[in-house]
């Protein structure tokens, strides 16, 4: 390659990671200044402010504050998506994988309390939306749970149930449990009720080859 064409592709890619992580920084900044007050509260300049940037270069990322609240909220659901598949992807053994999925999914909420305050936001600002983004991804996700369970179903390790709704069970289990500990304002680490909530579900839906299965594994 041409010295010139060399140097004038490197401070493309270059440029191309700058933005990548000014981009990110506004993000992460918008989403605290969104958790502390609310969507209709929090105000771009104030955030321009924070960043010591101009209003008009966050307008150059997002166009409006409602794109920026919108990629906020898709950046908290990926970052979950990250840290669960990050916890589960090396796992074969079914018990394990979704044991791995509970708690990974716990320990980012106990970093992330504040994210749920995105999601009310969102909830009670774009009511217009037909499904809120939490429940976008998160039923996207379940769709690797509905086939585990239905790959131990035929194993003969779970009952005959419905793998697509008690996959949604689960979830509606974790979530309920993030956003109840929420509403009392945190303290107890969520990731030490991650035990109890595995055994209420294994304990619901296997079979006693299942159970067999499970202690053996354990």
């Amino acid at each position: 390659m041409h010295i010139a064409a060399r140097e004038s592709y490197m401070t493309t890619e270059a440029k191309s990671d700058r933005l990548c992580r000014r981009r990110e920084q506004i993000l992460q900044e918008a989403t605290r200044l969104f958790a502390a007050e609310g969507y209709a509260h929090a105000k771009v300049d104030d955030l321009a402010v924070k960043l010591s940037l101009g209003k008009g270069t966050i307008y150059r990322y997002f166009a409006t504050k409602e794109d920026l609240f919108l990629a906020v909220v898709d950046s908290a659901m990926e970052s979950l998506q990250d840290a669960m598949n990050k916890a589960t992807r090396d796992i074969e053994e079914p018990f394990a994988r979704i044991s791995a999925g509970v708690h990974a999914y716990l320990r980012f909420f106990d970093s992330n309390l504040h994210l749920i305050e995105i999601f009310i936001h969102e909830r009670a600002e774009f009511r217009d939306r037909n499904t809120p983004t939490y429940l976008t991804y998160r039923d996207k996700n379940l769709v690797n749970l509905e086939r585990l369970l239905a790959s131990m179903k035929s194993a003969g390790l779970i009952r005959a149930i419905d793998e697509k709704a008690t996959a949604a069970l689960l979830g509606d289990m974790l979530y309920g449990t993030v956003y109840t500990h929420f509403l009392r304002g945190g303290g107890k680490s969520l990731s030490k009720l991650a035990p109890s909530i595995i055994e209420v579900f294994f304990e619901g839906v296997l079979t006693p080859d299942g159970r067999l299965a499970r202690n053996r594994k354990g």
